[in-house]
């Protein structure tokens, strides 16, 4: 159907509120909407919901967070006014954070305090573990005075006094920052995260430890400047209270978006799933529903859109309905995902060369990375190449906090991949490449733990 001969079709229902996908985003803002009376629709073109937070079984027996794998950031305000664990949401700790080999008997291991991160760090620089406490502070000095923005709603525009209102509230927080947060955030947003991290740390192992940060879901060297804002928002989030923390949702990543949309569900609203939304339909260029693939049309009075902007305005919306300059913004944007995504099957637990025994190490994030070089070499590989030759790997092994991902004795493990091109160039597909780079990756571990490859059983990656 034509957009002209959708939006002539008659409407089948009203709503208050129509979001398009379910997502934890869609979820939630479906959840704070229903709460507050309205009468709300989630559409959700998949057979379930829960978008990039969703737990399947990939190989038989065998379940795992399919795209997210970590929680932190699911923001602690969201969780007490959706109840999540009234609905089923547990989530625990890492008894450690990040756990960096390097060598045959060399390791870093971040703990549960800064103690105990200093304690491990002390075997090799003394003058780094001596630094470590003033830079917690700092950086979390910086995360704090962001903190409190973070359920401001920006200015959207200048256009309006509502706008410029926000922008003094804006103004006026700033001002209440001290020197030293207004200068840390200066350096976090404009530096690199090699520069900022060569003011505090002199060895290059602990500069990879925290540097990893900078770069994990980031197509980006560690030299690059900017970088240094994801160390802030790695640290901005908290699990059970603990503020940096990052911990694992039993069941997967999928449980946070079944709690919200149950959730979502006990305040009234309606979720439908394998209902894709084909279009926009808009009246006098205000968007007034949606028409479904199956040809049926829903009116309500807002939309809201858990999908990306360039989706929503250049593939749902009528071109006619947009502004030539704003269609032109959009059409000019690029975006994708520079990560190879890996869940995969395990017959036992693997053994480090550095650390073969067993321990806490096993339930942290494993950094396959030694130094920013290393991570340098990664990005620069795969903007030449099309994927790294020695990637960038995190993996986590969920299946030891959570013994509903595996059969008794069994494994999974979560491999975070970078750096690959989000589009190969040379006329190259990735579906052509997807088994050679899985290869890859299973054998990039083998360096850090020998026989690695021997426990697969089986693996899922996209």
């Amino acid at each position: 159907m034509t957009p002209q001969e959708l939006n002539q079709a008659p409407a089948r229902a009203y709503y208050d509120a129509l979001i398009i996908g379910g997502g934890h985003n869609g979820l939630t803002c479906a959840a704070y909407l229903a709460k507050a009376g309205k009468k709300v629709l989630v559409l959700e073109a998949r057979e379930q919901v829960g978008g990039a937070a969703v737990t399947e079984t990939f190989h038989p027996g065998f379940r795992n967070s399919l795209a997210s794998y970590t929680v932190s950031l699911l923001n602690p305000k969201i969780m007490a006014d959706l109840a999540l664990g009234d609905y089923g949401l547990q989530i625990v700790n890492r008894p450690a954070g990040n756990f960096l080999p390097f060598g045959d008997d060399g390791y870093l291991l971040t703990g549960q305090s800064t103690e105990q991160t200093a304690a491990t760090i002390a075997r090799i620089s003394p003058r780094d573990a001596a630094a470590l406490p003033a830079y917690f502070d700092w950086l979390e000095g910086a995360a704090d005075a962001l903190r409190d923005q973070l359920f401001t709603t920006p200015p959207a525009s200048l256009s309006t006094f509502r706008d410029w209102l926000r922008v003094g509230k804006l103004a006026q927080a700033t001002r209440r920052l001290s020197g030293e947060a207004r200068h840390a955030l200066f350096e976090l947003f404009t530096q690199s995260a090699a520069q900022v991290l060569a003011r505090w740390f002199e060895h290059p192992h602990v500069r990879a430890l925290f540097g990893f940060d900078a770069i994990v879901g980031n197509f980006r060297s560690p030299y690059d400047d900017g970088s240094a804002y994801v160390l802030l928002h790695h640290v901005f989030g908290e699990t059970n209270g603990v503020s940096g923390a990052w911990g694992h949702a039993i069941g997967g990543m999928g449980a946070i978006t079944q709690a919200m949309a149950r959730s979502a569900e006990a305040a009234g609203a309606e979720i439908r799933t394998e209902a894709r939304v084909a279009h926009v339909l808009h009246q006098d260029d205000r968007a007034v529903g949606v028409a479904l693939d199956s040809g049926e049309h829903l009116h309500a009075a807002k939309i809201a859109a858990n999908v990306t902007p360039k989706r929503l305005l250049l593939d749902l919306c009528d071109r006619t309905a947009l502004e030539d300059d704003v269609a032109a913004a959009f059409e000019q944007t690029s975006y994708g995902s520079g990560t190879f995504r890996m869940n995969v099957a395990l017959a036992d637990l693997p053994r480090f060369t550095a650390l073969p025994k067993t321990g806490p190490h096993l339930s942290s994030g494993i950094i396959l990375a030694p130094t920013l070089d290393y991570m340098d070499r990664a990005y620069l590989d795969a903007r030449m190449h099309g994927w790294s030759k020695q990637p960038v790997i995190e993996m986590l092994i969920p299946s030891t906090l959570d013994d509903t991902l595996a059969p008794a004795g069994q494994h999974v493990a979560s491999l975070f991949c970078q750096h690959v091109q989000p589009r190969l160039s040379g006329g190259r597909h990735w579906v052509d490449h997807r088994e050679e780079v899985a290869q890859l990756m299973l054998t990039t571990v083998d360096r850090f733990a020998p026989g690695f490859s021997a426990l697969v059983l089986g693996y899922h990656a996209h």
